[in-house]
């Protein structure tokens, strides 16, 4: 296993416009899910059925997340923590086709997605108390809080986005190890199952954090 992103070729020809194989796996699988949700969404009707099921029932699931934590703006934010969530989850689960690399294993790319969700939610808490009325809110309780309360944020999308990006290479790699020792011990179903498994709750996992770094920031 070779983590971490793997150049394939330079942006016009320049040296610091680096096109990654993470790169190009990150747009086909944006391409891809474009796709599928244009397939699930196609030819609606007022009585679901068949693959209309299929994507009610993810709807329905991603909104139970949301209302709880951001009580009466379930629906507001259901297209980009669905989107969040969509997106993360198939990233993690093409890495399971054979000699294609997972965009979640690049920390540019959950960097990028940390940092989305950085600026959605500080946007979301000045649009609710106002820019004035935000900024004086990170030195509450007392005063004297307010530089430990601006590293905290500061710290936020670090921690997010390394979290996803060491959970996945860290797991892929303790795999592989364990799948090069002792073939035997983890049959090829088996390995699968569990690349599955982790991809999901990987995805769960960030999704929540935003739902919660949001609501935070709109108490």
């Amino acid at each position: 296993m070779n983590p971490g992103p793997q150049t394939i070729t330079h942006l016009f020809g320049k040296s610091y416009l680096p096109v990654t194989d993470t790169l190009i796996i990150g747009w086909v699988s944006v391409i891809l899910i474009i796709i599928l949700a244009k397939y699930l969404t196609s030819d609606l009707k007022l009585r679901p059925e068949g693959k209309q099921n299929i994507a009610e029932l993810f709807i329905t699931a991603v909104y139970d997340q949301i209302e709880p934590m951001i009580e009466g703006e379930g629906w507001k934010f259901l297209p980009f923590i669905a989107t969040i969530f969509i997106y993360i989850g198939f990233s993690n689960l093409i890495g399971l086709v054979p000699g294609v690399p997972s965009p979640t294993a690049d920390l540019n790319t959950t960097l990028g997605l940390a940092l989305v969700v950085f600026l959605v939610s500080h946007f979301e808490g000045m649009r609710d108390k106002g820019i004035w009325g935000y900024i004086k809110s990170f030195g509450q309780p007392v005063i004297f809080l307010l530089p430990l309360n601006v590293v905290g944020e500061l710290a936020k999308p670090i921690s997010h986005s390394f979290r996803l990006f060491g959970n996945i290479v860290g797991g892929g790699i303790i795999i592989t190890l364990i799948y090069q020792a002792a073939p035997g011990l983890i049959p090829v179903p088996l390995h699968a199952w569990f690349d599955l498994f982790i991809g999901l709750i990987q995805a769960l996992i960030f999704g929540m954090v935003a739902i919660a770094y949001i609501a935070v920031a709109k108490q």
